[in-house]
């Protein structure tokens, strides 16, 4: 995971396929900025969801399409969080 500064633009770059729910977390971080997200940096984690799409079922939250645990969503929104206010996660 890293995040490119330019002025106050920040585009973050993270892996796998996230749900939008991470970038408005992102944007509501820093509401102060341009914030963007790039994913697919590493794609093995595939289809990165939400902790409740988890529990909510469907297609891209199945073992057979993510390869991460619901938890995630705690990590990856830390990561954020730290990204975006120049901290090294």
């Amino acid at each position: 995971m890293t995040c490119l500064g330019l002025g106050r633009a920040r585009i973050l770059h993270l892996p796998g396929e996230l749900f939008v729910e991470y970038q408005l977390a992102a944007k509501a971080t820093r509401p102060d900025l341009f914030v963007a997200l790039a994913a697919y940096g590493d794609y093995a984690p595939w289809y990165i969801g939400t902790e409740v799409a988890y529990a909510q079922g469907g297609y891209e939250t199945n073992p057979d399409a993510s390869n991460v645990a619901p938890e995630v969503e705690g990590v990856l929104s830390a990561a954020i969080r730290d990204l975006l206010k120049g901290r090294t996660p």
